[in-house]
């Protein structure tokens, strides 16, 4: 029997071993699942709030360069508006050189000169706008090209993000996944745990017992044996001492 209870305990003592490992990996593993669904869910919420972010620059971005095209535009109608009148001015020159050329009177020569000096002085103003204008036109092209970067850049930062939501999403519902099993995993094997060790207790609590009345017994027989063998003792001693004292009687009888 008590070899018997010795061999249930090693077995439950092993079994409580083995559920106490089991119970660690899956605390492990929830812990794992549930570390994965924080981060997987913070990244998730901080990733909207950068495709937000930058959904919200690309429109202003896209307003801006709207309003740069329009200028461009303005520009650019100036520019042609001065070109075309610089032209006609330089009609009105060639036409007053040759009048001054021809002139055949004072008044005609005063004419022509006064003309030639007016669109020789307009057409002076209108190169000295369209030098203006081309240099605004260039300025406003460069920042139309910084502008398309600008676009790309932003607008390939939000296709980047968009992408990655949903591998962040299946994280996510993974690890929910992962998390509702091993915690169910968790219980069951603490559970075993739990039982294995509350086995084990009784066991070697009655496993104790019996050595407690083995020991017991054992001193028990101990003290049984040492007391008859004192008594053996006491006996040989008491049939010594009267032998002896026979003997000491017999030679007074002699004398």
């Amino acid at each position: 029997m008590l070899a018997t209870l010795a061999k249930l305990a090693e077995r439950l003592k092993q079994q409580k071993m083995e559920a106490s490992k089991i119970r660690r990996q899956n605390e492990r593993a929830l812990k794992k699942a549930l570390s994965l669904g924080r981060r997987s869910s913070s990244g998730l919420r901080s990733l909207e709030r950068h495709i937000e972010h930058n959904k919200e620059e690309l429109t202003d971005i896209n307003a801006e360069f709207n309003q740069i095209l329009a200028r461009k535009e303005s520009l650019e109608r100036l520019a042609k508006s001065a070109q075309e009148r610089l032209i006609r001015e330089h009609e009105v020159k060639d036409q007053a050189e040759i009048d001054l050329a021809n002139a055949d009177s004072d008044e005609a020569k005063d004419n022509a000169q006064y003309r030639l000096d007016g669109a020789t002085e307009k057409i002076q103003e209108l190169e000295a706008e369209l030098q203006i204008r081309e240099k605004a036109v260039k300025k406003v092209d460069q920042e139309i090209i910084d502008y398309k970067k600008s676009q790309s850049t932003t607008s390939q930062k939000i296709h980047k993000q968009a992408k990655s939501k949903p591998i962040l999403v299946t994280q996510l519902k993974e690890s929910k996944v992962d998390s509702e099993i091993f915690r169910k995993r968790l219980e069951t094997s603490s559970k075993r745990e739990e039982h294995a060790s509350k086995a084990l207790a009784k066991v070697t609590a009655k496993l104790e017992e019996m050595m407690a009345k083995k020991r017991k017994t054992a001193a028990k027989k101990a003290a049984a044996k040492r007391k008859a063998v004192a008594k053996k003792k006491a006996s040989k001693r008491k049939a010594s001492s009267k032998k002896s004292k026979a003997k000491k009687t017999k030679k007074k009888s002699h004398r």
